[in-house]
C-alpha cells in the first residue's frame, strides 16, 4: 500500500552544515522526535506518522534508514554466548504477544477542511456526536491516532460528513464582524489500504528490509495496545497515570508520581516460537508540579529559590515581582526572571462562567514591558463590546468586577499570558495536576525522589504485576476485536553469568585475601583494599603539595590530623610522598582569583617546584567547586582534589583510601589490572559522550572522548571541548583536536606501535543516530589515522545505553534479589538479528539494578560474542576509583566524568554562568532584564571554545596535566 511516511525514513537531513563543513545539519535530538526549536512560530509543522509513532515506540536503527535487505550498515548477530558462563534463567519485565492469527486491519486517512490551526481540533471532531454515531452505525471497532490515521477491524467505505462543534456544544455561531471563526468542519475518512502483518513477520525473520508497511504495522499495534488504557487513564508519552497512582510530595511545589510505563517492542522471540513482539511494562517515577492555586504555586516555588521571597502575603509577592528602573528602562526583578520556569504549565480558570467549560490554557509568558514595567490588571486595558454594539475601553480589573462580580485581591501582580491569547490574573487560575516538571532536581528533591523510587527487585516485580493487571489486557475489547493476546506473566529467558575476573595488584601487596597481588572478588562484587598496593604507583613522588582551607571550612588541627592519616594510608597503598605538605588558609580578604594566585606561588616558592597536587578543604555546601577547578587547571595546570570538611573532620580510613585512588590516578598511576589479557595486538579503547546542559540553560553541549593509552587499557587520556548547542554528533574539528594526541600517547606507551584494533564505545545516542556515528565520527577517525600516516586499525563500534526500561528478576540472585554481576541476556528482549545484548556488571547498593544495553553496530575485529562480553564485563573492574565493578564500561564512564568536569573550563564568568543557569525551558523566549529575548542558541551557533590548560604556566606543564586523568 502507499506510504504514510512521506518519503525517506532517514533520521537526518541531507546536505552540509555550514557551521561544520561536511557534516549534516546538527540535530541535537532523536530525529524521530519533532524538533520543537525549529517549528514555525506561527504555524507549527505537523509531525509525520513516523514521528508520532517514534514518540511511543522503540524503533530499531534501520527504521531510520533507506535500506535493502542486502545492504545495511549495521552488524548482524554472529552467534550467541553458549559457553562463556554459567547458564541460568531470569524473568524479564517484557510480556509476550502471541502470534496474531486474525485477518488484516484496515487503515484510513482522516482529513478536515479547512485545515485546523490547532491539532486538538482533530480529536474533538472525531469524538463529536456526528462522527461517533457514524462510526457506531458502521459496526466496526475503531482506533484513532488523534491526527491523520484511523484503523478499523472491518472494511468501511469512505465517510464524508460535516461537524458543527459550536452547535454540538450549544454555542451560537459567530455573528457579523466577530473575530471568532466558524467551528464547522468538513470530514473525510478515506480507506487507504490494509495493515499487512505479514510484512512485519518478514522483517522480524530477516527476509525483508524495514519499510513503510512495517512502520504501519507498528503504529497500528501501538494504538491498539494503548486505546483501552487511555480511555481510563492519563497518557503522557509512554506512561499511564490514574487517580490510584502512588504519589509523594518532594516539597510544596513538586511531587513524584509512579506511572505505568508501557510500550510495544520488537524482539528475538520470533526465533523461539513467539511473534517477535513484546510489551515492556515498568514502573516510571516522574516529577510534576503540584496542582494548586497558581498564586500559591508561585509563592511556594519562589520561596524554594530564596527564603526571603517566601511569603503568604500577596502584597509582599507584588513587591518582590516589581521591576526596577535603571537608566530610564524597566528591568525585571530576579524573582520575576525566576518565573520563566513556569512557562508551559497547564492551568484552568475558575471565575464565574468559565469553571463549567474546563478549558485548559498554557502559560506563555508574564506581562512585562521594558518601557512600562510590569503590566497588571489595572494597567492592561482592552476594548469590550457592549450589548448596543459600542466599544468601551476597560481594564482587566474592571472587567472581572463588572462581568463576573469578582474583586481581585492583588490587581498589581503581573498577568499570565497564554498560548491561546488572552491574559488572566494569578488568583483566578488553578494549576492542573500532572504538569511535568522538566528541570534538574535540587539535592533535597533528589534525596526525596530516591527514597520514593527505590524498590528492590521483589517489590518492583510485584508492582509491575499490579500494573499489568491495571492495564487490563484480558478484558480489553480493542485487543480482543483485533485478535491480539498478551501473556500477563513475565517472560522467563535464558541467561549466562560470566565468571568474575581476578584482579592484579602489586605483587608486594600484603593481604590475606590476595596471593602474589592477585585478588578474586568472587560474586560479591566488592573487594577490600586493606593491605593492597597499587599495580602502578604514580611515577613521581609528591614533593610540592599542600592542603588549602577554604572559607574556614575546618580547623587547622583537624586538617593536619587528616593529612597525617591520609599519608599513612596512601603510602600503605604504594603512594610515594617525599615531603610533608604545606598548610594554607585561603585569604578571604582578597578576590578569589588573587587568593588562588598567591596560594600557587606560596606553594611553589616553599618547595622550589611547581605544585603537583593541592587538596582544597571546602564547606560541605559550597558553590566554589568549579571555580577551584577552573583556576587549578586552566590557570596553573596542577592536579587538585576537593575534600568536604565533614569527611576531613571524621578522618575515616576508608575515605582516605578513596582519596588515595583518585590521587594516584591523577598523578599517573593505576590502581589494578586483570590477570587475563584480552588483547593479542596493540588495542585502543575509546569512550565518548556528549553532555547537554539543563533545558534552556543556554550553555553549550560538551563533547568528551577518552582513549586508553597503555597496553592494558588502565590509563586514559581525555579530550574535551564545546560541541555546539544541543548537538549530539562530535564535530570534525573536535575529533581532530583530540585524537592525534591520543594516538601519540598510545605509541609512546606501546614501544612505538600504533593501535591495530580499536573499540569505540559511544554513549548518548538513540537508534536514529546510529548511522550518523558511523558516517561522521567513525569516518573521521579513519581520516585522522590516514593523516597521521598510520594504517587504519580494525574497528568495532558499540553503542552503550542505560536509557531503557528492561530489568532482570533472577530466580536466584544476590542478597537484594538482583542478578549477579556478569549476567548477560541476549535472547527474547534483544533484536531478532541485530547484534545487541544486555549486561548487568555491577552490584546495586539499593533498588533494582539497571543493565546496560550494548549494541554492536559495526564489527571488523570479529571477537566472538562470549569473548567480547567477557572483555567488557571484566574491564568494568578496572575503574580506577572504585572497589566494586561499575555498571558501564570505564571508557564511557570516564567520558561522562570528563564532559561534566569540563564545564568548569567554560569561558564564562561565574555571574554569566549563573544568569544562564536561571533561564529554563528549551528554546523558550523570555524578556531578559534588558528587554531582549534570551534562550538556548540554535544548533548552528558556535559557542566559545573551552579555556585552555595552564594559560599562566609553561606549555610542558599544561601538557603534563592535560595528558593525565585530571577529571577523576
Amino acid at each position: 500500500m502507499s506510504s504514510q511516511h512521506g518519503g525517506s525514513q532517514r533520521g537526518g537531513p541531507s546536505g552540509n552544515n555550514p557551521a561544520h563543513p561536511g557534516y549534516p545539519a546538527p540535530l541535537g535530538h532523536d530525529p524521530a522526535k519533532l524538533d520543537k526549536s525549529k517549528k514555525d512560530k506561527d504555524k507549527p509543522k505537523p509531525m509525520t506518522p513516523f514521528e508520532r509513532a517514534a514518540k511511543r515506540v522503540e524503533f530499531p536503527a534501520d527504521a531510520y534508514e533507506d535500506l535493502t535487505i542486502n545492504h545495511t550498515p549495521f552488524a548482524r548477530r554472529p552467534g550467541f554466548n553458549l559457553k562463556g558462563g554459567t547458564p541460568t534463567q531470569v524473568y524479564i519485565n517484557q510480556f509476550r504477544v502471541a502470534p496474531i492469527v486474525a485477518k488484516d486491519a484496515y487503515q484510513y486517512d482522516v482529513a478536515l477542511s479547512p485545515e485546523p490551526e490547532h491539532p486538538a481540533v482533530y480529536q474533538k471532531v472525531w469524538d463529536s456526536n456526528t462522527v461517533s454515531q457514524i462510526r457506531a452505525k458502521s459496526g466496526a471497532t475503531w482506533l484513532y491516532d488523534g491526527r491523520k490515521l484511523a484503523w478499523s477491524n472491518q472494511a468501511v467505505k469512505e465517510i464524508r460528513t460535516t461537524v458543527d462543534l459550536d452547535a454540538e456544544q450549544g454555542r451560537p455561531p459567530p455573528g457579523p464582524g466577530s473575530k471568532r471563526k466558524p467551528n464547522k468542519w468538513e470530514v473525510i475518512i478515506k480507506p487507504t489500504g490494509n495493515i499487512r502483518l505479514a510484512a512485519l513477520e518478514a522483517y522480524l525473520k530477516g527476509k525483508a528490509a524495514w519499510d513503510n508497511s512495517v512502520l504501519e504495522c507498528m503504529s497500528f499495534l501501538d494504538h491498539v495496545l494503548r486505546q483501552g488504557p487511555s480511555e481510563r487513564m492519563k497518557l503522557i508519552k509512554r506512561v499511564f497515570y490514574n487517580s490510584a497512582s502512588e504519589t509523594m510530595d518532594l516539597d510544596n511545589f513538586t511531587e513524584a508520581i509512579k506511572g505505568i510505563y508501557s510500550t510495544i517492542r520488537l524482539n528475538e522471540s520470533i526465533n523461539s516460537g513467539g511473534s517477535g513482539l513484546g510489551v515492556n511494562v515498568d514502573v516510571s517515577n516522574q516529577t510534576f508540579w503540584i496542582g494548586q492555586k497558581f498564586e500559591r504555586l508561585v509563592i511556594n516555588y519562589l520561596g524554594s529559590i530564596n527564603r526571603s521571597w517566601g511569603t503568604s502575603d500577596l502584597p509582599k509577592l507584588v513587591s518582590i515581582l516589581e521591576p526596577e528602573k535603571r537608566d530610564g528602562v524597566w528591568h525585571q526583578s530576579e524573582a520575576f526572571k525566576a518565573l520563566r520556569k513556569l512557562y508551559n504549565i497547564r492551568f484552568e480558570v475558575g471565575h464565574r462562567g468559565k469553571s463549567q467549560l474546563s478549558k485548559e490554557y498554557r502559560v506563555k509568558n508574564f506581562t512585562f514591558d521594558k518601557e512600562k514595567g510590569v503590566q497588571n490588571a489595572q494597567t492592561v486595558r482592552f476594548k469590550k463590546k457592549l450589548p448596543d454594539g459600542k466599544l468601551v475601553e476597560v481594564s482587566i480589573l474592571e472587567y472581572y468586577k463588572k462581568q463576573y462580580g469578582t474583586i481581585l485581591r492583588a490587581p498589581l501582580l503581573p498577568l499570565i499570558e497564554t498560548t491561546r491569547a488572552g491574559c488572566f490574573p494569578f488568583e483566578v487560575c488553578t494549576v492542573k495536576r500532572l504538569n511535568p516538571y522538566p528541570f534538574k532536581l535540587s539535592s533535597s528533591q533528589t534525596q526525596s525522589m530516591i527514597k520514593f523510587a527505590v524498590q528492590r527487585p521483589p517489590q518492583r516485580k510485584e508492582q509491575i504485576a499490579k500494573m499489568v493487571a491495571n492495564l487490563g489486557w484480558g478484558q480489553d475489547q480493542y485487543l480482543a476485536k483485533f485478535g491480539i493476546k498478551i501473556n500477563p506473566q513475565m517472560s522467563k529467558v535464558p541467561a549466562v553469568i560470566i565468571k568474575n575476573p581476578v584482579l592484579q595488584f602489586d605483587r608486594r601487596s600484603n593481604s590475606k585475601e590476595a596471593k602474589n597481588g592477585c585478588l578474586d572478588p568472587s560474586t560479591r562484587g566488592r573487594w577490600n583494599l586493606l593491605g593492597m598496593k597499587f599495580l602502578e604507583p604514580h611515577p613521581e613522588p609528591l614533593v610540592s603539595w599542600a592542603f588549602v582551607i577554604v572559607d574556614n571550612a575546618a580547623p587547622l588541627d583537624a586538617v593536619k590530623a587528616f593529612s597525617a592519616s591520609w599519608m599513612d594510608v596512601f603510602k600503605g597503598h604504594g603512594g610515594k610522598v617525599q615531603t610533608n605538605p604545606l598548610f594554607i588558609t585561603l585569604d578571604k580578604s582578597k578576590q578569589f582569583g588573587d587568593a588562588m594566585y598567591n596560594m600557587y606561588y606560596q606553594i611553589g616558592n616553599n618547595f622550589r617546584k611547581s605544585p603537583q597536587m593541592v587538596f582544597f578543604v571546602v564547606p560541605d555546601q559550597t558553590t566554589l567547586y568549579e571555580r577551584i577547578k577552573k583556576s587549578a587547571e586552566c590557570r596553573f595546570a596542577h592536579a587538585s582534589q576537593v575534600l568536604k570538611a565533614g569527611h576531613v573532620r571524621k578522618n575515616n580510613a576508608q575515605y582516605c583510601t578513596n582519596v588515595s585512588l583518585k590521587v594516584n590516578a591523577k598523578l599517573g598511576g593505576a590502581t589494578s589490572g586483570l590477570t587475563k589479557n584480552f588483547f593479542q595486538v596493540p588495542t585502543m579503547i575509546i569512550g565518548a559522550d556528549v553532555s547537554h546542559s539543563a533545558p534552556g540553560a543556554g550553555l553549550p553541549s560538551m563533547a568528551a572522548v577518552c582513549a586508553s593509552v597503555d597496553q592494558h587499557a588502565l590509563r586514559y587520556r581525555a579530550g574535551v571541548q564545546t560541541n555546539g548547542y544541543r548537538v549530539e554528533m562530535i564535530t570534525r574539528t573536535n575529533l581532530n583536536s583530540m585524537l592525534p594526541d591520543m594516538i601519540r600517547d598510545f605509541k609512546q606507551n606501546n614501544k612505538g606501535q600504533a593501535p591495530q584494533h580499536l573499540f569505540y564505545l559511544r554513549d548518548g545516542v538513540s537508534e536514529g543516530q546510529f548511522s550518523q556515528v558511523l558516517e561522521y565520527e567513525v569516518e573521521e577517525f579513519k581520516n585522522i589515522f590516514r593523516e597521521q600516516k598510520i594504517p587504519v586499525p580494525k574497528m568495532t563500534i558499540i553503542i552503550a545505553t542505560k536509557r531503557h526500561h528492561i530489568r532482570f528478576f533472577p530466580e536466584r540472585g544476590d542478597k537484594n534479589g538482583n542478578a549477579f554481576p556478569g549476567t548477560v541476556v541476549e535472547r527474547e528482549v534483544t533484536h531478532p538479528f541485530h547484534y545487541d545484548f544486555y549486561l548487568c556488571s555491577h552490584v546495586a547498593i539499593q533498588g533494582t539494578a539497571r543493565p546496560v544495553h550494548y549494541n554492536v553496530i559495526h564489527d571488523e575485529i570479529k571477537m566472538a560474542p562470549a569473548a567480547l562480553q567477557e572483555m567488557i564485563y571484566h574491564q568494568c573492574y578496572q575503574y580506577c576509583r572504585a572497589t566494586t565493578p561499575i555498571s558501564l564500561h570505564p571508557a564511557v564512564y570516564y567520558a561522562h566524568l570528563a564532559s561534566n568536569r569540563a564545564r568548569a573550563h567554560l569561558d564564562l564568568s561565574e555571574s554569566d554562568k549563573n544568569k544562564k543557569d536561571a533561564v529554563p525551558k528549551p528554546g523558550a523566549k523570555a524578556q531578559s532584564s534588558s528587554g531582549s529575548s534570551t534562550g538556548t542558541p540554535g544548533p548552528d551557533s558556535e559557542p566559545n571554545p573551552l579555556l585552555s590548560f595552564g594559560k599562566e604556566r609553561p606549555a610542558a606543564e599544561a601538557e603534563k596535566l592535560r595528558s593525565s586523568m585530571w577529571w577523576v
